[in-house]
């Protein structure tokens, strides 16, 4: 597949679209660190925010307790939290929706009218359940879209000039995801860390003079491929400083590492047709779990 980043790069960091910054809320405290990156990416750039909680459609157990009350409970609960969201974007600019039925379902739902999912890393349950680990890899997994995975306690305003980190595979580079970093990097006028992490099979961990042999030739190609890779996006993105990271380490593990200090570590995924499962490969997932800062998930075709 061939992808032209010169067009893309003309029309910004999301592209042309008008689309929504759409965030998950569930009410409690470790919750407002997603709303307020939320927030904060919409005024960024000029979009809208979309505030969506989800109702659990299932029978209520107490029959006075009906689901009109519960939407009415979650309406409650967004109008403050838009309250608060309106320090940061303007009313006008920020709506909010309470749907019926199981939470990543409806996240998934909003993904066509989103330019971003916004979710919580992990979530207790202030109002519904939201914000489990479960549904942020669900719903990072089968997004159409980009979605964001934000920590407990994130603060965004103590990391504004911190890195971005990306990971690239050299021999299948994302153009989408390079091109969504190196845009980002530019627009927030910091360093992009683009890392390569890579180990040796274990068909060769138990013979040492093979290891050196392979390993050896291995590191210059792999090397050549990601300097490659870099050369075209650094021509076409001057004035980002690129600070290239290539270790000899386990793709996730190097990401980790890299990413200590970051303000965001930005990963591709294979977009596949299918609607169901977690199309979340291993490396994403440990990332997911372990990351100390946003990650961001970019849905990306088979280039």
């Amino acid at each position: 597949m061939t992808f032209d980043a010169t067009v893309e790069a003309a029309t910004g960091e999301w592209g042309s679209t008008r689309k929504p910054v759409v965030v998950a809320v569930d009410g409690s405290e470790r919750n407002k660190s997603a709303v307020a990156w939320a927030a904060a990416e919409a005024a960024a750039v000029g979009a809208d925010l979309v505030l969506v909680t989800a109702v659990e459609d299932s029978a209520v157990p107490v029959p006075h307790f009906s689901v009109h009350e519960q939407e009415g409970q979650a309406q409650d609960m967004l109008g403050r939290v838009r309250h608060e969201a309106q320090h940061v974007v303007r009313e006008t600019e920020v709506s909010t929706d309470v749907e019926a039925g199981n939470v990543s379902d409806v996240l998934l739902r909003k993904a066509d009218q989103a330019r971003v999912i916004v979710v919580g890393k992990r979530g207790v349950s202030g109002f519904t359940r939201i914000l489990v680990g479960s549904t942020s890899i669900a719903v990072a997994g089968r997004s159409p879209v980009p979605v964001a995975v934000i920590p407990p306690s994130w603060k965004q305003e103590d990391h504004s000039t911190a890195p971005l980190v990306v990971g690239i595979d050299p021999y299948r580079p994302h153009h989408r995801l390079l091109h969504l970093a190196f845009s980002r990097a530019q627009r927030l006028g910091v360093p992009l860390v683009p890392v390569h992490g890579w180990d040796v099979p274990a068909m060769y961990s138990w013979d040492a003079p093979s290891v050196h042999a392979v390993t050896e030739d291995w590191a210059r190609k792999a090397h050549e491929e990601f300097d490659k890779v870099l050369a075209v996006w650094r021509e076409r993105f001057p004035d980002v400083e690129v600070r290239a990271t290539y270790r000899r380490l386990s793709p996730a593990q190097a990401l980790l590492e890299a990413a200590d200090g970051a303000q965001m570590l930005l990963l591709g995924r294979h977009q596949h047709t299918r609607t169901h499962g977690f199309n979340v490969g291993s490396v994403a997932r440990a990332v997911l779990h372990h990351a100390e800062c946003p990650v961001l998930v970019v849905p990306t075709e088979d280039e």
